[in-house]
């Protein structure tokens, strides 16, 4: 895995990834009413180094959508998951400030970090939204045939007026 490959929207991701992971994982044993959140928050830090290190480690495999726009609802899910976790235990004090605290902290910065690395991420990419697969099966299209040729009209009998023949009666 070769950081000097990534841009710097994906570098910034890459450490709020670390740090999510990191600190997800310290508060869902620390703090066990927020067991799941802070679990989700960890597996959605993984699910970010996936997506940024996946065209290096298997180019052949294709995402399923846009790089940018599978970067952006990873990340803004991860920085709302973890900033609602750390609004709801928003109770520290510095006498029962440990270590865990801090590692927690540092999980909820880097999904903010993720989440706006991300969204630089998604703006370089173009600003498109695309997720999902287009179709396995690609169906050749269909020559156009153009409709039959109309036979041309018929020839209109000659006007006698125009030829010189007028009857004289």
């Amino acid at each position: 895995m070769n950081t000097s490959k990534l841009t710097a929207p994906e570098r910034l991701a890459l450490y709020g990834a670390v740090a999510t992971l990191i600190g997800g994982t310290v508060a869902a044993a620390s703090y066990p009413r927020h067991w799941g959140v802070t679990w989700l928050g960890a597996i959605l830090g993984l699910a970010m180094l996936a997506i940024i290190f996946m065209p290096q480690i298997s180019p052949t495999t294709k995402l399923p959508g846009n790089r940018g726009s599978l970067m952006l609802v990873v990340g803004v899910v991860a920085g709302l998951l973890m900033a609602i976790v750390f609004l709801t235990t928003f109770s520290f004090t510095f006498e029962g400030f440990d270590l865990q605290s801090l590692l927690f902290l540092v999980g909820v910065a880097g999904a903010l970090v993720m989440a706006r690395a991300a969204w630089q991420a998604f703006q370089a990419g173009g600003g498109t939204f695309d997720i999902g697969m287009s179709p396995h099966v690609s169906v050749p299209p269909v020559p156009m045939v153009p409709p039959p040729a109309e036979p041309p009209p018929a020839a209109a009998p000659a006007d006698r007026s125009e030829t010189g023949d007028q009857d004289r009666s």
